[in-house]
């Protein structure tokens, strides 16, 4: 089981670490007013919230709720697992449906050498929003409130 905690635990880091620390260099990148490096960085926006955010996103919801199992905690049957588990899916739905299309949107214009400044924008405001959420997670995930 501690294998399965690490395991947790470093999907976690990686996960929330992605969300925090994308915003800040796409945003020193487009700041820069560098076509290729705005293409760049609209790029690697996307290859790295499909990496980090789908994959550890997806490994740290599985483990979790099998550590809760082995731990003899039902997922849904105590309050601050069902808050996270609905902050959660609530996240992954808000990344599936607006920002992964903005990412998208935001890649296919850098290939056009087309600006995407109000959607970076947009991606930010959502992005943080959507970090904020799953800082919380962490502190349900550690306080276990209730």
């Amino acid at each position: 089981m501690t294998l399965l905690k690490t395991l947790h635990v470093v999907a976690a880091i990686l996960w929330l670490g992605n969300f925090a620390v994308t915003g800040v260099w796409a945003l020193r990148a487009l700041l820069r007013r560098r076509p290729a490096l705005a293409a760049f960085a609209a790029g690697e926006i996307l290859f790295t919230d499909l990496l980090f955010t789908l994959g550890f996103g997806s490994a740290v919801v599985v483990s979790g709720i099998v550590l809760a199992q082995a731990e003899g905690i039902a997922a849904l049957a105590t309050a601050w697992t069902r808050l996270a588990l609905v902050v959660v899916v609530a996240s992954g739905a808000v990344w599936l449906l607006a920002l992964l299309p903005i990412e998208l949107t935001m890649y296919r214009r850098s290939l056009e050498n087309a600006s995407f400044g109000k959607l970076f924008l947009l991606w930010n405001v959502i992005g943080w929003l959507l970090t904020v959420a799953l800082f919380c997670v962490v502190y349900l995930m550690v306080a276990k409130p209730v």
